[in-house]
């Protein structure tokens, strides 16, 4: 199957100031992403703050030039499409229900906002396919006429997800859209999320930390780590048998509900890389367990695995890597 989003060698450098007399130095948010995108399945992408998720997400999305590389949406480079051509086949679902919607517009404002900026329909036509999407995903009509501010965390995630989909999109890119909420909502709109992928065949992109929401929602999973991506599999065999050394510090940091564990120890220590300064080789081999020689010297690229690709010298290595 063709791929809807195919981005490949995609990179975002910002230059980043450090004081009145210090140069500005490069921090490559995302540095060489090939990702492919296919209809009808969940990608869900995951790492630690700072590795790069959101700013790939504003990529895909448009709302942010690639330093270097290419997006493709269904074989035509994103940079060549009229922006509201894009609008309609892909729509963002953004972290924060408290601060993405306007706080001035009425519900039924705020979700036919699109539709009045594509100029489809009429006022009445926008009124009911509006009323028709908050019954969807589950705001009954009454709450046309509230202001955000009269609503739960859940129900204005409700709202901005009704928003995304009023337009009858193709893809949706979902970026921490339940990390502000409670447990319990939090599984009220992932199941919402699933529904509506069954009844309408939406393609996500879910960018989230939370590795048990990722297992929960998507298909195939793609680990980052400092701007790369270190491990793509399909989710089934990710969480089974991760290869990426960092990964299974990933799975090994989710809490479980068994009495006597305690509180997981990833192995990572405290400190965080800095993206600013990422050591040479392997960027996670400062932190991890099982680096060799190679490691500290030479990039890994993604080799194959039995359950998709990943970067590592020793866990995936490529044909003739260990010999170097």
């Amino acid at each position: 199957m063709s791929a809807l989003i195919r981005a490949r060698g995609l990179a975002r450098s910002f230059a980043v100031g450090q004081g009145m007399f210090r140069p500005r130095r490069t921090l490559h948010a995302v540095n060489g992403v090939d990702i492919d995108i296919k209809k009808g399945e969940v990608v869900g992408i995951v790492g630690e703050s700072g590795c790069g998720k959101s700013t790939l997400a504003r990529m895909l999305l448009g709302l942010l030039p690639p330093s270097a590389g290419t997006i493709e949406l269904e074989g035509k480079d994103l940079r060549t499409l009229d922006r509201q051509a894009v609008s309609r086949r892909v729509q963002p679902v953004f972290q924060d229900p408290y601060s993405s919607l306007n706080p001035r517009r009425r519900i039924a404002s705020i979700v036919a906002l699109p539709l009045e900026v594509h100029g489809i329909g009429s006022a009445a036509e926008r009124r009911r396919s509006t009323l028709e999407m908050l019954e969807r995903v589950g705001l009954p009509s009454r709450f046309a006429d509230h202001y955000p501010r009269e609503l739960s965390g859940g129900q204005r995630q409700r709202v901005a997800i009704a928003r995304a989909l009023v337009m009858r999109p193709e893809i949706v890119i979902c970026d921490e859209p339940t990390s502000a909420l409670d447990v319990s909502v939090q599984s009220q709109i992932l199941n919402l999320l699933l529904e509506l992928r069954r009844d309408r065949g939406l393609t996500y992109v879910f960018i989230s930390h939370n590795l048990a929401v990722v297992e929960h929602i998507a298909t195939r999973v793609a680990v980052m780590y400092l701007g790369r991506v270190v491990e793509m599999a399909e989710t089934a065999g990710l969480f089974r048998d991760p290869r990426h050394p960092y990964t299974r510090a990933l799975l090994a940091s989710v809490l479980t509900p068994e009495p006597g564990l305690g509180i997981p120890d990833t192995g990572l220590g405290l400190a965080f890389p800095d993206p600013l300064n990422p050591p040479p080789g392997c960027p996670f081999h400062p932190r991890c367990p099982d680096a060799i020689g190679i490691c500290r010297v030479q990039m890994p690229p993604l080799a194959p695995t039995l359950a998709g690709v990943a970067a590592c010298h020793v866990h995936a290595p490529a044909q003739g890597a260990l010999a170097a």
